[in-house]
Protein backbone atom coordinates (compact mmCIF):
# COMPACT_ATOMS: atom_id res chain seq x y z
CA UNK A 1 0.00 0.00 0.00
CA UNK A 2 1.10 3.57 -0.63
CA UNK A 3 2.52 5.93 1.95
CA UNK A 4 -0.44 8.22 1.37
CA UNK A 5 -2.83 5.45 2.39
CA UNK A 6 -0.85 4.83 5.57
CA UNK A 7 -0.96 8.53 6.45
CA UNK A 8 -4.71 8.62 5.86
CA UNK A 9 -5.14 5.57 8.10
CA UNK A 10 -3.28 7.10 11.02
CA UNK A 11 -5.10 10.41 10.61
CA UNK A 12 -8.38 8.50 10.78
CA UNK A 13 -7.59 6.12 13.66
CA UNK A 14 -5.36 8.38 15.75
CA UNK A 15 -6.86 11.73 14.79
CA UNK A 16 -10.45 11.88 13.57
CA UNK A 17 -11.88 8.93 15.50
CA UNK A 18 -10.44 9.97 18.89
CA UNK A 19 -11.47 13.60 18.48
CA UNK A 20 -15.12 12.96 17.67
CA UNK A 21 -15.33 10.10 20.18
CA UNK A 22 -14.20 12.61 22.80
CA UNK A 23 -17.01 15.08 22.09
CA UNK A 24 -19.54 13.04 24.09
CA UNK A 25 -17.57 12.50 27.35
CA UNK A 26 -16.02 15.97 27.14
CA UNK A 27 -19.50 17.49 26.79
CA UNK A 28 -20.43 15.87 30.10
CA UNK A 29 -17.44 17.56 31.73
CA UNK A 30 -17.31 20.97 30.01
CA UNK A 31 -20.41 22.28 28.27
CA UNK A 32 -18.87 25.36 26.67
CA UNK A 33 -15.36 26.58 25.96
CA UNK A 34 -13.77 23.14 25.81
CA UNK A 35 -10.43 23.06 24.03
CA UNK A 36 -9.51 20.77 21.16
CA UNK A 37 -6.85 19.20 23.39
CA UNK A 38 -9.36 18.34 26.11
CA UNK A 39 -11.72 16.84 23.55
CA UNK A 40 -8.98 14.79 21.93
CA UNK A 41 -7.67 13.44 25.24
CA UNK A 42 -11.16 12.36 26.31
CA UNK A 43 -11.61 10.63 22.95
CA UNK A 44 -8.21 8.95 22.89
CA UNK A 45 -8.68 7.28 26.26
CA UNK A 46 -12.29 6.48 25.39
CA UNK A 47 -11.03 4.75 22.26
CA UNK A 48 -8.43 2.70 24.15
CA UNK A 49 -10.92 1.79 26.86
CA UNK A 50 -13.53 0.86 24.29
CA UNK A 51 -11.03 -1.36 22.47
CA UNK A 52 -10.28 -3.27 25.69
CA UNK A 53 -13.85 -4.58 25.99
CA UNK A 54 -14.10 -6.65 22.77
CA UNK A 55 -10.35 -7.35 22.71
CA UNK A 56 -10.42 -9.36 25.96
CA UNK A 57 -13.49 -11.27 24.77
CA UNK A 58 -11.82 -12.26 21.50
CA UNK A 59 -8.60 -13.19 23.28
CA UNK A 60 -10.38 -15.45 25.76
CA UNK A 61 -12.42 -17.02 22.94
CA UNK A 62 -9.34 -17.33 20.69
CA UNK A 63 -11.15 -15.39 17.98
CA UNK A 64 -9.90 -13.75 14.82
CA UNK A 65 -8.28 -10.34 14.50
CA UNK A 66 -10.44 -9.42 11.50
CA UNK A 67 -13.61 -10.05 13.51
CA UNK A 68 -12.29 -8.01 16.43
CA UNK A 69 -11.44 -5.12 14.11
CA UNK A 70 -14.91 -5.26 12.55
CA UNK A 71 -16.66 -5.14 15.94
CA UNK A 72 -14.45 -2.32 17.20
CA UNK A 73 -14.87 -0.39 13.95
CA UNK A 74 -18.64 -0.46 14.38
CA UNK A 75 -18.34 0.79 17.97
CA UNK A 76 -15.84 3.52 17.10
CA UNK A 77 -17.77 4.66 14.02
CA UNK A 78 -21.02 4.89 16.00
CA UNK A 79 -19.51 6.96 18.83
CA UNK A 80 -17.62 9.14 16.36
CA UNK A 81 -20.80 9.79 14.39
CA UNK A 82 -22.69 10.69 17.57
CA UNK A 83 -19.87 13.02 18.56
CA UNK A 84 -19.88 14.62 15.12
CA UNK A 85 -23.63 15.22 15.34
CA UNK A 86 -23.32 16.72 18.82
CA UNK A 87 -20.44 18.97 17.78
CA UNK A 88 -22.37 20.14 14.71
CA UNK A 89 -25.42 20.96 16.85
CA UNK A 90 -23.31 22.89 19.35
CA UNK A 91 -21.56 24.90 16.66
CA UNK A 92 -24.84 25.60 14.83
CA UNK A 93 -26.75 26.73 17.94
CA UNK A 94 -23.97 28.87 19.39
CA UNK A 95 -20.72 29.49 17.54
CA UNK A 96 -17.38 27.83 17.00
CA UNK A 97 -15.74 29.97 19.71
CA UNK A 98 -18.45 29.10 22.23
CA UNK A 99 -18.30 25.38 21.44
CA UNK A 100 -14.48 25.19 21.36
CA UNK A 101 -11.95 27.45 22.96
CA UNK A 102 -9.19 28.71 20.67
CA UNK A 103 -5.80 30.00 21.85
CA UNK A 104 -5.40 33.74 21.37
CA UNK A 105 -1.83 34.70 20.56
CA UNK A 106 -2.64 38.41 20.87
CA UNK A 107 -3.40 37.95 24.57
CA UNK A 108 -0.09 36.23 25.25
CA UNK A 109 3.05 38.09 26.27
CA UNK A 110 6.11 38.08 24.05
CA UNK A 111 8.09 36.13 26.64
CA UNK A 112 5.38 33.47 26.79
CA UNK A 113 5.35 33.09 23.00
CA UNK A 114 9.15 32.68 22.98
CA UNK A 115 8.96 29.98 25.66
CA UNK A 116 6.30 28.11 23.70
CA UNK A 117 8.51 28.31 20.61
CA UNK A 118 11.43 26.87 22.61
CA UNK A 119 9.23 24.04 23.85
CA UNK A 120 8.02 23.23 20.31
CA UNK A 121 11.59 23.16 18.99
CA UNK A 122 12.73 20.86 21.80
CA UNK A 123 9.70 18.63 21.28
CA UNK A 124 10.40 18.40 17.55
CA UNK A 125 13.99 17.40 18.33
CA UNK A 126 12.77 14.79 20.79
CA UNK A 127 10.37 13.33 18.21
CA UNK A 128 13.11 13.28 15.57
CA UNK A 129 15.53 11.51 17.88
CA UNK A 130 12.92 8.96 18.99
CA UNK A 131 12.57 7.91 15.35
CA UNK A 132 16.13 8.44 14.14
CA UNK A 133 17.75 6.73 17.15
CA UNK A 134 15.19 3.93 17.41
CA UNK A 135 16.29 1.36 19.99
CA UNK A 136 15.62 -2.37 19.95
CA UNK A 137 14.44 -3.92 23.19
CA UNK A 138 14.21 -7.48 24.44
CA UNK A 139 10.50 -7.15 25.16
CA UNK A 140 9.92 -6.57 21.45
CA UNK A 141 10.04 -10.33 21.13
CA UNK A 142 6.72 -10.39 22.93
CA UNK A 143 4.96 -7.11 22.13
CA UNK A 144 5.91 -6.88 18.47
CA UNK A 145 5.90 -10.66 18.06
CA UNK A 146 2.39 -11.01 19.45
CA UNK A 147 1.10 -8.21 17.22
CA UNK A 148 2.85 -9.65 14.18
CA UNK A 149 1.48 -13.13 14.87
CA UNK A 150 -2.07 -11.76 15.06
CA UNK A 151 -1.63 -9.69 11.90
CA UNK A 152 -0.18 -12.54 9.83
CA UNK A 153 -2.29 -15.48 11.06
CA UNK A 154 -5.46 -13.50 11.93
CA UNK A 155 -5.60 -15.46 15.21
CA UNK A 156 -5.28 -13.52 18.46
CA UNK A 157 -2.99 -14.87 21.18
CA UNK A 158 -3.05 -18.32 19.57
CA UNK A 159 0.70 -18.79 19.08
CA UNK A 160 3.69 -18.26 21.32
CA UNK A 161 5.46 -15.13 19.98
CA UNK A 162 8.84 -16.51 21.08
CA UNK A 163 8.64 -19.89 19.28
CA UNK A 164 5.67 -19.65 16.92
CA UNK A 165 4.18 -22.84 18.37
CA UNK A 166 0.65 -23.20 19.72
CA UNK A 167 0.52 -21.93 23.31
CA UNK A 168 -1.77 -22.13 26.30
CA UNK A 169 -3.45 -18.83 27.04
CA UNK A 170 -1.42 -16.75 29.50
CA UNK A 171 -3.88 -14.68 31.53
CA UNK A 172 -1.14 -12.34 32.73
CA UNK A 173 -0.78 -11.00 29.20
CA UNK A 174 -4.16 -11.95 27.78
CA UNK A 175 -5.98 -9.38 29.92
CA UNK A 176 -3.75 -6.59 28.57
CA UNK A 177 -3.95 -7.03 24.77
CA UNK A 178 -2.31 -3.74 23.74
CA UNK A 179 -0.35 -5.56 20.96
CA UNK A 180 -3.68 -6.15 19.22
CA UNK A 181 -4.18 -2.39 18.94
CA UNK A 182 -0.79 -2.22 17.21
CA UNK A 183 -1.88 -5.07 14.93
CA UNK A 184 -5.07 -3.15 14.10
CA UNK A 185 -3.09 -0.09 12.99
CA UNK A 186 -0.71 -2.27 10.98
CA UNK A 187 -3.58 -4.13 9.30
CA UNK A 188 -5.32 -0.94 8.12
CA UNK A 189 -2.19 1.02 7.22
CA UNK A 190 -0.48 -1.80 5.36
CA UNK A 191 2.78 -1.15 7.22
CA UNK A 192 4.79 -3.78 9.03
CA UNK A 193 3.99 -4.16 12.71
CA UNK A 194 7.55 -3.25 13.68
CA UNK A 195 7.33 -0.01 11.68
CA UNK A 196 4.06 0.93 13.34
CA UNK A 197 5.39 0.15 16.83
CA UNK A 198 8.87 1.65 16.55
CA UNK A 199 8.31 4.58 14.21
CA UNK A 200 4.68 5.70 14.00
CA UNK A 201 3.25 5.15 17.49
CA UNK A 202 6.00 7.08 19.35
CA UNK A 203 5.21 10.20 17.32
CA UNK A 204 1.61 10.14 18.55
CA UNK A 205 2.11 8.79 22.07
CA UNK A 206 4.83 11.28 22.98
CA UNK A 207 2.72 14.23 21.85
CA UNK A 208 -0.37 12.90 23.64
CA UNK A 209 1.65 12.48 26.83
CA UNK A 210 2.65 16.14 26.73
CA UNK A 211 -0.97 17.07 26.10
CA UNK A 212 -1.87 15.35 29.37
CA UNK A 213 0.88 17.22 31.23
CA UNK A 214 -0.31 20.47 29.70
CA UNK A 215 -3.78 19.95 31.16
CA UNK A 216 -2.21 19.06 34.52
CA UNK A 217 -0.16 22.25 34.38
CA UNK A 218 -3.26 24.35 33.70
CA UNK A 219 -4.93 22.97 36.82
CA UNK A 220 -1.85 23.32 39.03
CA UNK A 221 -0.95 26.84 37.94
CA UNK A 222 -4.52 28.17 38.19
CA UNK A 223 -4.23 31.95 37.60
CA UNK A 224 -0.54 31.84 36.64
CA UNK A 225 -1.11 30.42 33.16
CA UNK A 226 1.79 32.44 31.76
CA UNK A 227 4.07 29.99 33.59
CA UNK A 228 2.64 27.03 31.67
CA UNK A 229 5.30 26.96 28.90
CA UNK A 230 8.04 26.96 31.56
CA UNK A 231 6.29 24.03 33.26
CA UNK A 232 6.16 22.16 29.95
CA UNK A 233 9.84 22.83 29.25
CA UNK A 234 10.70 21.47 32.70
CA UNK A 235 8.69 18.29 32.04
CA UNK A 236 10.41 17.90 28.67
CA UNK A 237 13.86 18.28 30.22
CA UNK A 238 13.02 15.70 32.90
CA UNK A 239 11.92 13.26 30.20
CA UNK A 240 15.04 13.96 28.12
CA UNK A 241 17.63 13.52 30.88
CA UNK A 242 15.86 10.94 33.05
CA UNK A 243 17.73 7.99 31.59
CA UNK A 244 19.81 7.30 34.72
CA UNK A 245 18.52 3.71 34.71
CA UNK A 246 16.99 1.39 32.15
CA UNK A 247 13.91 1.03 34.36
CA UNK A 248 12.93 4.69 34.79
CA UNK A 249 9.69 6.07 33.40
CA UNK A 250 11.67 8.48 31.22
CA UNK A 251 13.65 5.62 29.66
CA UNK A 252 10.44 3.80 28.79
CA UNK A 253 8.97 7.04 27.49
CA UNK A 254 11.61 7.55 24.79
CA UNK A 255 13.01 4.09 24.08
CA UNK A 256 10.06 1.73 24.69
CA UNK A 257 7.17 4.03 23.87
CA UNK A 258 5.12 1.39 22.06
CA UNK A 259 5.03 -1.11 24.94
CA UNK A 260 1.97 -1.36 27.16
CA UNK A 261 3.92 -0.77 30.38
CA UNK A 262 5.23 2.50 28.92
CA UNK A 263 1.71 3.57 27.93
CA UNK A 264 0.61 2.86 31.50
CA UNK A 265 3.41 4.88 33.11
CA UNK A 266 3.46 7.84 30.73
CA UNK A 267 -0.15 8.21 29.63
CA UNK A 268 -2.66 6.30 31.75
CA UNK A 269 -1.38 7.13 35.26
CA UNK A 270 -0.84 10.85 34.47
CA UNK A 271 -4.33 10.96 32.92
CA UNK A 272 -5.82 9.32 36.02
CA UNK A 273 -4.02 11.90 38.16
CA UNK A 274 -5.43 14.67 35.93
CA UNK A 275 -9.00 13.43 36.35
CA UNK A 276 -8.57 13.05 40.12
CA UNK A 277 -7.08 16.54 40.35
CA UNK A 278 -10.02 17.94 38.38
CA UNK A 279 -12.42 16.17 40.75
CA UNK A 280 -10.64 17.67 43.75
CA UNK A 281 -10.75 21.17 42.26
CA UNK A 282 -14.43 20.98 41.33
CA UNK A 283 -15.51 19.82 44.77
CA UNK A 284 -13.36 22.08 46.95
CA UNK A 285 -15.01 25.05 48.65
CA UNK A 286 -15.02 26.88 51.94
CA UNK A 287 -18.80 27.07 51.74
CA UNK A 288 -20.71 24.35 53.66
CA UNK A 289 -21.90 21.50 51.47
CA UNK A 290 -25.57 22.27 52.21
CA UNK A 291 -25.21 25.79 50.80
CA UNK A 292 -23.08 24.92 47.83
CA UNK A 293 -24.49 24.55 44.37
CA UNK A 294 -23.73 21.20 42.79
CA UNK A 295 -20.80 21.66 40.38
CA UNK A 296 -21.19 20.57 36.79
CA UNK A 297 -19.18 17.83 35.19
CA UNK A 298 -18.43 15.54 38.15
CA UNK A 299 -20.42 12.64 36.67
CA UNK A 300 -18.61 13.15 33.37
CA UNK A 301 -15.24 12.99 35.14
CA UNK A 302 -16.16 9.65 36.69
CA UNK A 303 -17.21 8.34 33.26
CA UNK A 304 -13.87 9.45 31.85
CA UNK A 305 -12.06 7.86 34.81
CA UNK A 306 -13.79 4.56 34.00
CA UNK A 307 -12.45 4.68 30.43
CA UNK A 308 -8.99 5.58 31.77
CA UNK A 309 -9.12 2.46 33.96
CA UNK A 310 -10.10 0.39 30.93
CA UNK A 311 -7.14 1.89 29.06
CA UNK A 312 -4.93 0.93 32.00
CA UNK A 313 -6.23 -2.62 31.82
CA UNK A 314 -5.46 -2.65 28.09
CA UNK A 315 -1.88 -1.51 28.59
CA UNK A 316 -0.75 -3.63 31.53
CA UNK A 317 -2.23 -6.07 34.04
CA UNK A 318 -0.13 -4.48 36.79
CA UNK A 319 -1.87 -1.21 36.03
CA UNK A 320 -5.05 -2.56 37.58
CA UNK A 321 -3.53 -2.67 41.06
CA UNK A 322 -1.65 0.60 40.64
CA UNK A 323 -4.76 2.46 39.53
CA UNK A 324 -6.85 1.03 42.36
CA UNK A 325 -4.28 2.13 44.96
CA UNK A 326 -3.82 5.58 43.39
CA UNK A 327 -7.51 6.33 42.92
CA UNK A 328 -8.66 4.91 46.24
CA UNK A 329 -6.10 6.92 48.20
CA UNK A 330 -6.64 10.22 46.39
CA UNK A 331 -10.43 9.94 46.31
CA UNK A 332 -10.51 9.10 50.00
CA UNK A 333 -8.37 12.13 50.83
CA UNK A 334 -10.47 14.36 48.56
CA UNK A 335 -13.73 13.09 50.05
CA UNK A 336 -12.52 13.81 53.59
CA UNK A 337 -10.98 17.19 52.76
CA UNK A 338 -13.92 18.48 50.72
CA UNK A 339 -16.57 16.70 52.80
CA UNK A 340 -17.86 14.79 49.78
CA UNK A 341 -18.43 11.13 50.77
CA UNK A 342 -20.25 10.56 47.47
CA UNK A 343 -16.86 10.73 45.72
CA UNK A 344 -15.95 7.36 47.23
CA UNK A 345 -19.04 5.74 45.71
CA UNK A 346 -18.35 7.31 42.33
CA UNK A 347 -14.76 6.13 42.49
CA UNK A 348 -15.81 2.57 43.30
CA UNK A 349 -18.13 2.56 40.27
CA UNK A 350 -15.40 3.93 37.99
CA UNK A 351 -13.00 1.22 39.23
CA UNK A 352 -15.37 -1.63 38.29
CA UNK A 353 -13.18 -2.55 35.25
CA UNK A 354 -10.20 -3.00 37.60
CA UNK A 355 -12.15 -5.25 39.94
CA UNK A 356 -13.57 -7.24 37.03
CA UNK A 357 -10.27 -8.07 35.33
CA UNK A 358 -8.54 -8.78 38.63
CA UNK A 359 -11.35 -11.22 39.47
CA UNK A 360 -10.85 -12.99 36.14
CA UNK A 361 -7.13 -13.30 36.83
CA UNK A 362 -7.65 -14.60 40.38
CA UNK A 363 -10.28 -17.14 39.31
CA UNK A 364 -7.87 -18.48 36.68
CA UNK A 365 -5.23 -19.00 39.36
CA UNK A 366 -7.54 -20.94 41.69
Amino acid sequence: MSVLHAIETFILWLGIFPFFMGVLPCHLIVRQGKTFGQTYLCGFFTMLGLFQIPAVVFVLKRGRLSHLIFVFLLMAAFLSFMGFVLATIRVTKTSMEDAFQFPHLKKKKKQEIILWAVFCIMLALQLFMSVRMMTADGDDAYYVGQALSADVTDLVYYFDPYTGAYSVLDFRHALAPFPLFIALLARYSGLHVAVVAHTVLPLFLIVISYMVYMQIGRLLLKKEQEQLPMFMILILLINTFGNYSRYTRETFFLTRTWQGKSVLANLVIPMAFLVLLALARRTESSVPVQEKEEPQGIAGLFVLLCFVNLAGALSSSLGLLLLIVLETLLLLLTAVRNRRPALILGGMLSMIPCYYFIAIYVLDRL
